[in-house]
């Protein structure tokens, strides 16, 4: 049993990944803006507020960082806040605190540069192609960094689309590619179980493809596979609550 905090932990992702955690005897901290007196135990704390950050994750095994602006938007006014000063605030937290492990959430965003019917290894590298994925690259650059300067282990997990609302699933449906790096719900919860439970040295760092199943796969699971032994159950629209 490890005990976990995981920011943004009221919202749809976070609520599922907490859920499946309890369900396998794993204590959960929830730490988010909203409240909420369910499981996912949200007390309505702020990733902006160090002192706050610094307190919840005293004692923490695992840290799964979810909480940021999910979509592309005015990078001055909405997205360094939460997606890059926020992000320091939960890694300088989990190095002060002496956590061990740092699961920090990416997205398959990263990679929208490449061809939409192509084949995506990470070899092939980030394209971004918007602010907001820039954002997670410097997520993913910080978790290198404080897994090889502090020692930390470090999972920032690519994670594709998951759908946050009716609208945004349709959204994907009709988009002509997004069912190819379709991510649902229940094998998103399923995939943050592997990451917490994964034996990891210290100062190891990994970028892993989180998706679901799909008929034109685009995200190698060769990664998730090998290091996570996690492999999808679903193929859209399987998994998901909204259509």
């Amino acid at each position: 049993m490890s005990k976990v905090m995981v920011t943004g932990s009221a919202g749809g992702v976070g609520k599922a990944i907490t859920h499946k955690l309890i369900q396998n005897g794993h204590e959960v901290r929830g730490f988010d803006r909203a409240i909420n007196t369910r499981e996912d135990g949200a007390d309505g704390s702020d990733i902006l507020d160090y002192r706050a950050v610094l307190k919840a994750a005293s004692g923490q095994d695992v840290i799964i960082h979810l909480a940021a602006e999910p979509d592309e938007a005015d990078f001055l006014d909405k997205l360094i806040e939460p997606n890059v000063r926020g992000l320091y605030n939960v890694c300088d937290a989990a190095r002060q605190q002496g956590v061990p492990k740092l699961i920090l959430a990416s997205t398959v965003q990263l990679i929208a540069g490449h061809p939409k019917d192509a084949f995506v290894r990470l070899e092939d590298g980030a394209r971004p192609i918007n602010h907001y994925a820039l954002t997670k690259l410097w997520a993913e650059g910080m978790g290198e960094m404080y897994a090889r300067a502090y020692g930390l282990s470090v999972i920032a997990a690519r994670l594709g689309w998951l759908p946050r609302s009716r609208e945004h699933a349709e959204e994907l449906r009709d988009s002509g590619w997004g069912t190819n790096v379709y991510l649902s719900h229940n094998d998103a919860a399923r995939f943050f179980l592997k990451c917490v439970e994964v034996e990891m040295e210290p100062a190891r760092f990994e970028i892993i493809f989180a998706s679901s199943k799909a008929k034109k796969l685009r995200l190698d699971p060769e990664p998730a596979k090998r290091i996570l032994d996690y492999e999808a159950e679903d193929i859209w629209p399987e998994g998901q609550p909204f259509i």
